[in-house]
């Protein structure tokens, strides 16, 4: 029987978690294995880790620099999930073939001129949505459709970004053939800016955003007018194999440690169409 810790720290929003949790519990629900919520704050995952001398597995979310370095030396089983952490168990998105998903989807409606939106400073992107955003330019560029420089839009992680995207956009009065916009607050305040304006999506622009499943409620871009086309990941399968690896390799120190990237996936909505 394994005792399998989950860790976040103070503050940390678990909201975008909770299926991925949900997942994890129900993956030890009819065995003997058992789960257990921990949160800790200045003191960091390890002080967190050695008050809880009972855990026989660590599984945590949004782990500092300061705690990547304890997970990686440390003697007992973990696991990061959302992120690729180098020397660690992790089951994260691929963000590439999510940017790449999102590419080939416009490219294959016959879509040439293509535009992206993200969160971020493009000096300093982080390795989330600056794999994502690679993913979608490269494939673009592949195809022969490379997107100029103009069209492509950075900002803070908020839904005023995507309101200033789509406003900058009106004011040009020469539409981009088709957007992606990879957050979802982002895409939202986009998606109703444009539409707001006149605009016609998808007869006069394709859009794409990112959303993920939720619990007990519809995902956010069911709700627009017409519904959103999204580029996802199985995210309930972090918990599930994140929990089911860290159970076995607490039975067995020999098992190899899991380094899993979940596929991106395209959800069909309304917001997209062939290019006329």
């Amino acid at each position: 029987m394994a005792n399998i810790g989950v860790f976040y720290r103070d503050g940390f929003d678990p909201g975008a978690y909770t299926l991925a949790l949900f997942h994890a519990q129900t993956a030890v629900a009819h065995t003997a294995h058992t789960i257990g919520l921990y949160t800790f704050g200045n003191d960091g995952l390890e002080t967190a880790a050695m008050q809880a001398p009972e855990i026989d597995g660590l599984l945590t979310f949004g782990p500092s620099s300061t705690d990547i370095k304890f997970l990686q030396n440390h003697d007992r089983p973990s696991l990061v999930c959302e992120r690729i952490v180098p020397g660690c168990a992790y089951v994260a998105p691929d963000n590439y073939d999510m940017g790449r998903t999102a590419a080939t989807h416009f490219l294959d409606l016959g879509h040439k001129r293509l535009s992206v939106a993200l969160p971020g400073d493009p000096n300093t992107l982080d390795a989330y949505h600056g794999t994502r955003f690679v993913g979608f330019q490269e494939t673009a560029a592949a195809a022969g459709q490379p997107i100029a420089d103009d069209d492509i839009f950075f900002g803070a992680k908020e839904a005023m970004t995507g309101t200033v995207v789509a406003e900058t956009l009106l004011a040009r009065r020469d539409l981009p053939d088709a957007i992606y916009v990879q957050n979802l607050p982002m895409a939202l305040a986009a998606f109703q800016t444009l539409t707001a304006a006149g605009v016609s999506i998808p007869n006069d622009i394709s859009f794409v955003g990112t959303t993920f499943t939720q619990l007990n409620a519809p995902m956010a871009t069911t709700h627009t007018v017409p519904p959103m086309t999204t580029v996802t990941f199985q995210k309930e399968e972090m918990g599930r194999l994140g929990v089911e690896y860290l159970c076995d390799a607490a039975a067995d120190p020999t098992v190899s440690p899991i380094e899993v990237l979940l596929p991106g996936i395209l959800i069909r909505g309304e917001s997209t169409t062939a290019a006329r």
